[in-house]
């Protein structure tokens, strides 16, 4: 597995997160990987060296200050090996438009990419990016973007979106069972009527409660 060293904010990368810290939306847009080796100051960078391939963004979240971004690489249109070491995540400024973001290189550290005719082959990357205070991040994520198995076990899992089966079962039993105390209560479930009286009129009668149901001829509660 390749190791990159630490990922720099790039020089429009910068730019951009002082301009998040003002309130302009700090939207990430997706990530990318290459085969090119640096030569200088990696922040200096608006493109990768040597771009492979671009992916969308597939997970988004914010925990405290910092944002974790995920994407998942496929191999589907990589036609012989590949070796990659070059990780770029970009993001939307106001201003520029689409910008690299933040980058990081492993240099000889890199992975080697199967071609497709050898099989599927696939790599979820995970980038954490300080967003400090800013008030609007966002990520571009598409409806064809894939989620992992654990993204997908967490998500199901989270108690704060999501009412546990023993908690669902046991709200549906609890409503069965007032649903049993009223039928309980009218045990006749106003199929006949009860009085003596035929209550073909009321007439006689006052009614300062329920319904009179003259096709039926009875009293409805």
């Amino acid at each position: 597995m390749a190791q990159y060293i630490t990922m720099v904010i790039t020089e429009l990368g910068k730019i951009l997160y002082a301009k998040s810290q003002t309130g302009k939306p700090l939207v990430y847009t997706k990530m990318g990987i290459g085969s090119g080796q640096v030569n200088g100051d990696p922040s200096n960078l608006t493109q990768l060296i040597q771009p492979i391939g671009y992916f969308p963004i597939s997970s988004f979240a914010i925990n405290g200050d910092t944002a974790q971004i995920k994407a998942v690489f496929e191999n589907s249109n990589i036609n012989q090996i590949t070796f990659s070491c070059e990780l770029g995540i970009f993001a939307n400024d106001p201003d520029y438009g689409e910008i690299l973001y933040a980058y990081a290189n492993a240099g000889p550290n890199g992975d080697y990419i199967p071609p497709i005719i050898a099989g599927s082959y696939s790599r979820e990357f995970q980038i954490n990016v300080a967003v400090g205070n800013a008030t609007s991040v966002t990520a571009n994520i598409l409806p064809t973007a894939y989620v992992t198995v654990s993204d997908f076990n967490a998500h199901v899992n989270n108690t704060n979106i999501h009412i546990p089966r023993s908690e669902f079962e046991s709200a549906i039993n609890n409503l069965q069972n007032q649903i049993d105390t009223i039928k309980a209560t009218f045990p006749d479930s106003f199929s006949h009527n009860l009085f003596d009286d035929g209550l073909e009129t009321i007439d006689d009668i006052a009614l300062t409660n329920g319904y009179y149901n003259a096709a039926y001829s009875r009293l409805e509660v």
